[in-house]
């Protein structure tokens, strides 16, 4: 039974990888938003971060439980 487990572990993985990386990558994305308008002026990236992070909060709020899978 043990064998089995460790052999389901990898995919396990990959599956909660799968699942979260479109919200990673939306993340990753914001931040470079915000970091590069901070780079340019640093006022602008506080404001950019902060529609940025006011963007994200609607999305989670509207996002059904379960996700895409449910």
């Amino acid at each position: 039974m043990d064998e089995r487990r460790a052999r389901d572990k990898p995919s396990r993985i990959l599956d909660a990888v799968r699942a979260w990386a479109a919200d990673l990558l939306l993340i990753a994305g914001a931040v470079m938003v915000a970091v590069g308008a901070g780079l340019i002026y640093v006022p602008a990236g506080w404001i950019a971060g902060g529609a940025l992070a006011i963007a994200g909060g609607v999305l989670a709020a509207k996002e059904e439980p379960g996700g895409d899978d449910g």
